[in-house]
């Protein structure tokens, strides 16, 4: 009760000054007192953070706030800030199923229309040290198939080091357009990201359909909770 009277207060508040979504709720279970996640999360129990992050994304959403579930794949057990660097999380496809798919899960199922997709390079499931959001198994396989979610995804801030260290502006974009992503957040050259999008569609590297489609997720996210553009 007390976390949906907390999602109400902030959505209302958000409403009364015009903003129509909200990066929260933070879904990432910690792993304790050296996770980088602090208290964002709502604790070390991957279930009660699981029903929290469904109390709260379902009262951001009565008070008409788009609530965003973040950092997936789950930053919960990061030591090192991905704002200032590459952050490695080392565990399995079979340990995050068991533990911090569950808050991502119950948020889509309460019915989430985002989900941000971290940085984190996650080596025993993508294979190498590629951030999340620009890797298709990350993006596609498991946020999309595994977990079933057909709403917007969009990348954490590409200003970050863990990426303007390794890519370019136009790069990340592609790739994470590329990966599945919908959204590219905070490009760290909007210019040159969205000349490296269109050139990336006139020379075939990224199909018509696949921008159609982030389109369309979007554009339906809009229509359901009244969002003119």
């Amino acid at each position: 009760a007390a976390v949906f009277q907390a999602g109400q207060d902030i959505g209302g508040t958000l409403h009364a000054i015009g903003f129509n979504m909200d990066f929260a709720p933070v879904a990432d279970v910690s792993s304790g007192a050296s996770a980088v996640i602090g208290s964002r999360s709502f604790g070390t129990d991957p279930q009660l953070c699981a029903s929290l992050v469904s109390v709260m994304a379902q009262s951001l959403t009565a008070e008409e706030i788009a609530p965003c579930l973040k950092h997936f794949p789950g930053y919960g057990s990061a030591i090192t800030d991905d704002h200032y660097g590459t952050s490695i999380l080392t565990k399995t496809q079979e340990e995050l199923e068991a533990c911090d798919f569950l808050p991502f899960s119950s948020g889509i199922e309460a019915g989430a229309p985002f989900v941000m997709v971290s940085h984190l390079s996650v080596p025993e499931v993508v294979g190498d040290e590629t951030p999340s959001d620009l890797s298709s198994k990350i993006v596609s396989d498991l946020l999309r198939n595994k977990l079933g979610f057909t709403g917007v995804i969009i990348t954490d801030s590409h200003q970050m080091a863990s990426i303007t260290d390794h890519y370019s502006a136009g790069d990340a974009a592609v790739k994470a357009l590329e990966a599945g992503c919908d959204m590219i957040l905070m490009p760290s050259e909007l210019q040159a990201a969205f000349d490296a999008v269109k050139a990336a569609v006139a020379d075939g590297t990224l199909s018509q359909a696949r921008i159609d489609e982030s389109v369309l997720r979007l554009l339906t996210v809009q229509a359901e909770y009244g969002i003119i553009s």
